[in-house]
């Protein structure tokens, strides 16, 4: 994407109303903390009217303090876009996974020894059988309750996580959960970042990502797309970055999303860059 220059950039920033963030690797650093200069400026930013809000991998409760601490008020988007819950508990937006699939997932699994948990509204349950998903698939801030059986957990299901030590297995599941039930589900698979020979799969419903949760969240507040801007870091904001806002990537950033970004920053996650973002656009307003 073609960078823009300065004045470019101004006129852009004057426009902004709405700012999405992905939290981790974005607005968190490595300790699961805001950088001061965020803290600060968002709050200037809210007071004229630019309100921001999360648009995260992590489960509405994992990411509450945070959103205290930022005072927002607008509502959150969670799971990917699955869910969108402001602090109050109203619920703008829920897609759930039928329980007909849920217990397709669960048949694979014991059929070919792979764990399971599922996000089930706002915690991830899993049973005696699948704890060792827990410590592997550790995401910060997250509920995790143990349970008897998944018998009484079917009807609120949000996303299934999956863990396995064999590649072929695992993308075998994939590919099953994937066809015939694409209309319905997508299955996506990744290899874990901190752990050797382990991979994993995230499965929602078809068609749910963190743009399509945008898409629903600019509708709600009556925000047009040039008034929106969007920061983030990793593969899983690629959708995020194709929504048509205003595309900014930290320092920290995979290659992709710098070449989709009209600005990267100079500063990483770690350097609050998200507050150097704001700090930009305050002084543009």
């Amino acid at each position: 994407m073609r960078k823009l220059n300065s004045t470019e950039i101004r006129e852009r920033l004057r426009k902004i109303k709405l700012i999405a963030a992905d939290v981790d690797g974005t607005l968190l650093n490595h300790s699961n903390e805001l950088g001061e200069m965020t803290v600060d400026i968002a709050r200037k930013l809210k007071a004229k009217g630019v309100n921001l809000t999360f648009v995260t991998q992590r489960i509405h409760s994992s990411v509450v303090p945070h959103a205290k601490i930022l005072d927002i008020q607008i509502p959150l988007i969670t799971v990917n876009g699955a869910m969108i819950k402001d602090l109050n508990g109203k619920v703008i937006s829920k897609t759930l996974i039928s329980p007909k699939h849920v217990d397709k997932a669960l048949a694979f699994c014991k059929k070919y020894y792979i764990r399971i948990a599922l996000v089930y509204n706002d915690e991830i349950v899993y049973t005696e059988d699948n704890s060792v998903l827990k410590d592997y698939m550790y995401r910060l801030g997250t509920e995790y309750t143990l349970v008897d059986s998944y018998d009484n957990y079917k009807d609120d299901v949000l996303e299934i996580i999956m863990m396995g030590n064999e590649k072929v297995v695992v993308k075998h599941v994939q590919n099953k959960m994937n066809f015939p039930m694409k209309w319905f589900l997508i299955a996506k698979y990744y290899r874990s970042n901190s752990r050797l020979g382990v991979y994993n799969l995230e499965i929602r419903r078809s068609g749910m990502n963190k743009r399509k949760g945008l898409k629903i969240l600019a509708k709600y507040l009556n925000v047009k797309k040039h008034e929106v801007a969007v920061l983030g870091d990793w593969f899983n904001d690629r959708e995020l970055f194709d929504y048509g806002a205003f595309n900014v990537a930290l320092q920290n950033s995979v290659a992709e999303l710098k070449f989709k970004s009209h600005i990267v920053t100079e500063r990483t996650n770690e350097e609050d860059g998200v507050g150097e973002f704001l700090k930009l656009l305050y002084d543009s307003l």
